[in-house]
């Protein structure tokens, strides 16, 4: 499947629930859940339906294990089906380490960074497909996991990260392409474009 990019209109609709369990839903959470497994170049935590232009409530995340991101043996791929933020803690951070904040990227904005200020805990209620029908759980996710969940589900939503770089006058990061060195830029005006 095709990752599509910011200004594209999908990124920016609210997806739509799903009700019934199909060969169609089963093969397109194969599908989402292989593109970002064999995302390279960035390698990317997580990706949502709107991401490769279906509006669903659907999204597939892949954290490691052990913290090595760069060994995919490590890796292990959930997906989730409408996914609902029931419960966050009571403070938002910009990540576990307090002096340096963690950037946020997205596979749909490509080489744009810029710290996001996240709840440090969700619980979350989505389903699961079990013999063919959808299955309710629900699990608590903290710091970085908390993070990428919480970004995934803002694409339900039709919001961006860098929403939140406008909204908070935060700082932009644009990849030089050159150096891959992560450059600060004040200009934020290519942000309200996409």
């Amino acid at each position: 499947m095709k990752i599509i990019s910011a200004p594209h209109p999908s990124l920016r609709t609210v997806a739509s629930e799903v009700k019934t369990v199909d060969k169609k839903l089963t093969q397109f959470i194969k599908d989402l859940e292989l593109t970002l497994k064999n995302k390279e170049n960035p390698k990317g935590v997580g990706l949502a339906a709107p991401q490769v232009d279906k509006r669903l409530r659907v999204f597939a995340t892949q954290f490691s294990n052990n913290d090595n991101f760069e060994d995919s043996s490590t890796l292990k791929i959930d997906y989730y089906i409408n996914p609902n933020i029931t419960k966050h803690s009571g403070k938002q951070t910009f990540g576990e380490d307090k002096k340096n904040p963690q950037l946020e990227g997205c596979l749909s904005i490509p080489k744009i960074y810029g710290p996001v200020p996240r709840w440090e805990w969700i619980e979350l209620n989505y389903f699961v497909i079990e013999n063919g029908e959808l299955k309710e759980k629900t699990q608590r996710f903290n710091q970085f996991e908390a993070r990428v969940i919480q970004h995934e589900t803002d694409h339900l939503n039709g919001i961006l990260f860098t929403d939140y770089l406008l909204e908070y006058d935060l700082p932009v990061y644009f990849e030089n392409s050159k150096t891959g060195e992560l450059e600060e830029k004040i200009d934020k005006s290519l942000l309200e474009n996409l």
